[in-house]
């Protein structure tokens, strides 16, 4: 073969030897072996034609696998995509619109879907006013956020749920503390009584409509450590607090049946819960019908007794005439739940008469002369709720021919108070009373009933009137009564007494 080879380019026809030259085939794994140098990169341009016949490759020579030929990739196209979810996005929007226009157009209707609270998340309230009706306490007024926007219609609606609390009589709501995920449960004071109101109004039987049922009031004191009380009186007027609820406790008048006394024993702030059953017994009339487990319309009112500790003076709102202000010997009262702040002696010349509570206490003696009575004890003073006064208490209550409470019932038994779970007796509705259906009761004349003593306030005042509460399996029970009323209690052995702890 000769060493010089003339190659000839005929556009991108694939290079070819001269004529009259010899012909020269380079096979591929020549051309990569040092004595030919052959560069690739001068043919790189020239589409290279498949020849049918197979090369032959030395003996020993490893022989090629045929690669099977790939198809190039199929791009996919992106319109039908775009198409599918633009119809699907269009489905979505068609179904809201009509979903939207098939919703009640009524106001109430979406009111009441919609309630101020509920129990199961904390709901914003804004607060309204902020009165300090004493050196250590004041009451606390909100609203539920973004009611005022209401109309009316609407703002009833939405309260509905604080409606029934307020027609059950005792009841409580959770407020949070934010900063430390803390809650407490406090119980809201009724609204307050109008002068011009009179027990024989022709009105629906309502005196609490208006603003007042659509506001809430909390008497708070603060307290030295207590982390409630101090976040809550940092609060202004217009900054919002959050509450759940609400929380339904004993139907008191049901428990009360025919029974005509009703003996509160209340401590520093646990004034609220004794106006709310005040309210409930003496200012309600229950007109509708006991399908619920409610007793029927009440012929005459009961009498409630309220006896009413405090530390000090200036906290016992409402009482016109100030007893010996010298200090006696100190009770066990002044030691519950941690020391209250300290008073200035600008502070302890506070009006407490002109308050909103005190207005409030006094108008109910007003309205209800012959059964409404308040009787004030005060640390300070050297005056507490002693056997002897509670004694008295309980002798003066208006006697009444009651069947005896059978063991079994679970509204007048003492035995069947102490097993319940908790206080919420919405629960026991359907349960009916036992007492008329017991055999040992022959009498025809008795009625059924029970008098009732309320003690509420902090738990060491509870205590040590009524004995602790038992925790059992998660629930808070109310337990046997021990302390001052369980010595009382043993001794009018024979008189139908249900003593409730708050």
């Amino acid at each position: 073969m000769n060493n010089h080879l003339a190659v000839k380019w005929t556009g991108r026809i694939r290079p070819c030897l001269l004529p009259g030259l010899h012909t020269a085939r380079f096979r591929s794994y020549q051309l990569t072996q040092a004595r030919f140098p052959i560069s690739q990169r001068q043919f790189s341009s020239i589409p290279t034609r498949r020849s049918s016949e197979t090369p032959n490759r030395p003996t020993g020579e490893p022989q090629p696998q045929p690669q099977p030929q790939q198809s190039p990739p199929r791009r996919g196209s992106w319109k039908p995509w775009i198409l599918f979810n633009a119809a699907g996005l269009t489905a979505v929007i068609i179904t809201a619109l009509v979903l939207k226009s098939a919703r009640p157009t009524d106001s109430s209707s979406s009111s009441s879907q919609n309630p101020v609270i509920n129990k199961k998340s904390f709901s914003p309230f804004t607060i309204t006013a902020k009165e300090q009706v004493s050196p250590s306490a004041f009451v606390l007024t909100i609203r539920a956020a973004g009611d005022a926007s209401k109309s009316q219609s609407q703002s009833q609606s939405s309260w509905a749920p604080l409606k029934a609390a307020w027609d059950h009589g005792l009841w409580s709501v959770e407020i949070k503390q934010p900063q430390l995920q803390i809650a407490r449960h406090y119980t809201p004071l009724p609204p307050p009584p109008s002068a011009s109101d009179d027990d024989d109004d022709d009105d629906d039987g309502e005196n609490d409509t208006g603003n007042g049922n659509e506001e809430l009031r909390f008497l708070i004191r603060k307290l030295d450590g207590g982390e409630m009380s101090t976040y809550l009186s940092k609060l202004r007027v217009g900054e919002q607090v959050w509450l759940r609820g609400p929380h339904l406790g004993f139907d008191v008048e049901r428990r009360l049946g025919a029974a005509e006394n009703v003996v509160f024993v209340a401590g520093g702030t646990g004034i609220a819960p004794a106006l709310q059953v005040a309210r409930r017994l003496l200012d309600d009339d229950d007109d509708d019908d006991n399908d619920d487990g409610r007793v029927e319309k009440r012929r005459e009112k009961p009498s409630i007794s309220i006896l009413w500790a405090n530390r000090r003076a200036t906290d016992a709102l409402g009482r016109q005439q100030r007893q010996g202000s010298g200090a006696g010997k100190g009770s066990w009262f002044s030691g519950w739940r941690g020391r209250e702040s300290a008073l200035s002696a600008k502070e302890e010349q506070i009006q407490t008469e002109g308050s909103s509570l005190a207005r409030h206490i006094l108008e109910m003696q007003r309205r209800h002369p012959g059964q409404f009575q308040i009787s004030y004890f005060v640390d300070e003073e050297g005056s507490f709720i002693s056997p002897r006064e509670l004694g008295a208490a309980l002798e003066e209550a208006r006697k009444a021919s009651l069947l005896p409470a059978a063991l079994s019932c679970p509204w007048h038994s003492a035995a069947m108070l102490e097993k319940l779970p908790d206080d919420n007796d919405t629960d026991r509705y359907a349960l009916a009373c036992a007492c008329a259906r017991d055999k040992n009761n022959t009498s025809t004349e008795a009625k059924v009933g029970a008098n009732l003593i309320c003690v509420s306030g902090p738990d060491g005042f509870i205590e040590a009137y009524a004995g602790p509460k038992r925790w059992y399996s998660g629930t808070e029970m109310q337990g046997p009564v021990r302390g001052v009323l369980g010595r009382l209690i043993k001794e009018m052995e024979g008189e139908n007494w249900l003593v409730l702890k708050l």
